[in-house]
């Protein structure tokens, strides 16, 4: 038989030695095995079988493969996670379908690559990143990263005023998160803003307008606005009254 032949002879119910011929055929390529992978009904035999198997395990498309296999015996998944790429781990991280305990140890096998990615890559990462990372990703040194950051869907409050209350903190930052239409009309992000003295000025004067008249008089009561806000403020307030 051919290794498209016997490819097509597996069914759900197909155990590890149905398998062991096409691994073992000669004419057998890696996107027969990645075949194998792809149907979501397998045996977790069948995927331990190409997990052992030496000419295909060390495969880089494969390992991910199994990993990413919702049949695939945790503890299988969990030995084979830190030699992925970490492309590969973020789509471990990030699918709902993967059990949770795979999913947290692919998010910490990310956290603890950080600090050993290019400034590009930490940008793609960003933009995709599981909730589990955003922290970590918030205190980035880059505001392009930021910039990506503030695009993730995972991306809770907290974590934009996190970066908002970094000391010190890049201006950059502050202008990323107000040119935000996502986060730039929360109101605790943007009293954030305009109280921050690195923000910049005519992005806090602008945002001064949008906060709520008892909210911006409280604050110039405080004195914690910047002066030339505080100005504003009190323009603002005057012309109301």
């Amino acid at each position: 038989m051919t290794p498209r032949e016997i490819l097509e002879s597996l069914a759900p119910h197909s155990t590890a030695s149905d398998v062991q011929p096409l691994l073992e055929h000669r004419e057998t390529e890696e996107v027969h095995v990645l075949a194998i992978l792809r149907k979501r009904e397998i045996a977790p035999s069948v995927i331990e079988a190409v997990a052992r198997h030496d000419r295909w395990n060390k495969r880089q498309t494969v390992r991910a493969a199994i990993v990413s296999h919702i049949k695939t015996p945790r503890t299988l998944a969990l030995r084979m996670l830190p030699y992925l790429f970490w492309q590969e781990q973020l789509k471990v991280a990030t699918n709902i379908r993967l059990s949770m305990p795979l999913r947290v140890a692919a998010g910490s096998k990310l956290k603890e690559r950080l600090s050993e990615l290019e400034l590009g890559e930490r940008i793609s990462m960003a933009r995709r990143a599981p909730a589990a990372l955003v922290p970590a990703l918030a205190l980035d040194a880059s505001h392009h990263v930021i910039r990506s950051l503030l695009q993730n869907a995972r991306m809770k409050e907290h974590d934009v005023l996190l970066v908002l209350r970094r000391d010190p903190i890049d201006p950059e930052m502050l202008r990323a998160v107000a040119e935000s239409e996502r986060w730039v009309h929360r109101p605790a992000v943007v009293q954030e803003l305009v109280c921050h003295k690195n923000t910049p000025v005519h992005v806090a004067l602008s945002l001064a307008g949008k906060l709520d008249r008892r909210k911006l008089a409280l604050l110039l009561d405080k004195g914690v606005l910047p002066p030339v806000v505080a100005r504003r403020a009190s323009h603002l307030l005057d012309d109301e009254s």
